[in-house]
């Protein structure tokens, strides 16, 4: 009975190394339409709770507890947007301008801008002075929308 156990054991050891090693070097094995798929759920994740808190101010629903989790999850997705268009992710199925790669300190610029507009949001939200959420709201539109202008190529009709 050990004999049976101590291979089970042995068995889930290795499994389970096996797993780790895969899942800490997918970056490795990546490829380029991985990462926009990546990055375009980075990116939805960030619409998302841009939609929830435009939903708040406008009225939309009683949840405003929610404001500040979701201004605390966007803060959060702000620290890792620059980083989802890594070298090779240039291609296929992306909104992504070549000028991303082109001109990466301006695109730095524009997601410091961004990141900056998120972290005051956020800094707002955790004040909970509401007089003051539209304008921090804004100002991270007027960051968003900075960076779809000069970096995301426009939605055809």
């Amino acid at each position: 009975m050990s004999f049976k156990i101590s291979t089970f054991v042995a068995c889930a050891t290795l499994s389970c190394a096996v797993l780790a090693a895969l899942t800490f070097s997918a970056p490795v094995l990546a490829d380029g339409d991985g990462e926009i798929k990546y990055r375009q759920f980075v990116m939805k994740s960030i619409g998302g709770h841009m939609g929830g808190m435009a939903s708040i101010i406008k009225g939309q629903t009683g949840n405003k507890a929610n404001f500040q989790t979701h201004a605390s999850g966007l803060a959060a997705l702000s620290k890792i947007a620059g980083s989802v268009f890594p070298d090779g992710s240039d291609f296929g199925e992306t909104q992504a301008l070549p000028v991303i790669w082109e001109k990466p300190d301006d695109f730095a610029k524009a997601v410091k801008m961004f990141q900056s507009a998120a972290e005051n949001l956020e800094k707002v939200a955790r004040s909970g002075d509401m007089t003051k959420f539209g304008e921090a709201f804004g100002g991270l539109g007027k960051s968003c929308k900075n960076c779809h202008e000069n970096f995301r190529e426009k939605k055809k009709q």
